[in-house]
């Protein structure tokens, strides 16, 4: 049994709805997949590759040529070799860039890709598997930013929609087992809500493999690192669609070695879109048969000892309103049950569904 769950079963009980814990896909069956790209190969339909965009005057060029598939993983460059802005500065129209790039010499090139319209998302479960790049040089080290983020769909919007789901940290003296998450709903001067926070872990290395990801409602956002809650922000005001952004950048203040063989690399395993199931209409009173049991969020259920728990079980349950526990209700040793109310919003994108497990 999780300890925290423990006081919920000795008494009749309204759950609410600032929970801490939180269950991922993986062990939840409320998820529906509702895309996924696994990288066999660059799909254009999904994804925009931004060229000669250079993110607000910063001293890297975003081009198309930095990004490309290898061996199944998206994999974006950044280099130390010198090209100029085009003096008509094209760029994709569709981007959400901050713009085009400003005329002249960058001394560094890199990507970034973001997801088209179709794929727009608003609500749910956003997750990427990935291994970033890290430098070090004299005791001293460079952070790449930029990493996997938010961005406004369309416009007008309410707020800058922006979420950081990992950053790397850049400047001196970083290493990395620190990864930063953010939100930022306005960039206006005087009005910048940031709401960033540090994350730093013995066992953590973002040189290896990992999986980041967001939960995100009307009402909070959980940020996940290996399938583990790491942080809540309730009240965010994040509510437009976004487009889901990756890339890597400089930092014009802490500069990596300006040498030819300088080349670093961003991989990206998959990235996967979950909704959640909603059947807000339906009150449930007892639960009799839990393999038979639609997990889709419910409008309130209610549990008595007339409910058994199965063992060795992990069950999620969801609802709007309400989730009740009777006197008399257990969850015996060996079962975890985790409770949970939530909204249930409409989900983008709007791309067809793919069954739960699907292809790209």
């Amino acid at each position: 049994m999780k300890t925290p769950t423990i006081l919920l079963f000795k008494m009749t009980f309204v759950l609410i709805h600032n929970i801490i814990f939180a269950q991922t896909p993986a062990n939840d069956l409320h998820w529906q997949l509702k895309w996924q790209d696994n990288f066999s190969s660059f799909n254009s339909t999904k994804w925009i590759k931004v060229h000669n965009c250079d993110h607000g005057g910063e001293p890297q060029l975003f081009l198309e040529e930095n990004v490309w598939v290898s061996n199944g993983n998206l994999v974006i460059e950044v280099n130390n070799i010198p090209k100029n802005c085009p003096l008509d500065g094209t760029y994709p129209i569709s981007s959400w860039c901050c713009g085009k790039c400003q005329e002249g010499k960058h001394n560094y090139t890199t990507g970034w890709v973001e997801t088209k319209d179709a794929f727009r998302t608003q609500y749910g479960y956003i997750e990427a598997r990935m291994k970033l790049p890290f430098i070090r040089k004299n005791s001293k080290s460079w952070g790449i930013p930029i990493a996997f983020w938010t961005w406004r769909s369309d416009q007008p919007s309410s707020n800058v929609a922006e979420i950081d789901i990992f950053e790397m940290f850049s400047g001196e003296y970083k290493a990395p087992n620190t990864l930063n998450t953010c939100i930022h709903t306005c960039y206006d001067p005087g009005c910048d809500k940031g709401m960033g926070r540090s994350h730093t872990y013995s066992n953590f290395d973002y040189r290896d493999w990992h999986t980041y990801a967001i939960e995100w409602n009307a009402n909070r956002i959980i940020w996940y690192l290996d399938g583990k809650a790491i942080r809540t922000l309730s009240n965010h005001g994040i509510v437009d669609p976004i487009r889901i952004i990756m890339g890597l950048g400089i930092d014009k203040k802490h500069l990596p070695p300006t040498s030819p063989t300088f080349h670093e690399y961003m991989y990206v395993d998959y990235v996967k879109v979950y909704c959640l199931q909603c059947d807000k209409n339906t009150v449930v009173n007892e639960i009799s048969n839990f393999s038979n049991y639609n997990y889709a969020v419910k409008k309130s259920i209610s549990l008595s000892n007339a409910t058994a728990i199965p063992a060795n079980s992990n069950i999620t349950l969801r609802a709007t309103d309400f989730i009740e526990l009777k006197a008399g209700f257990e969850v015996q040793t060996g079962r975890e049950l985790y409770l949970d109310v939530t909204p249930c919003e409409p989900c983008i994108p709007i791309a067809q569904e793919i069954p739960r497990g699907g292809g790209e």
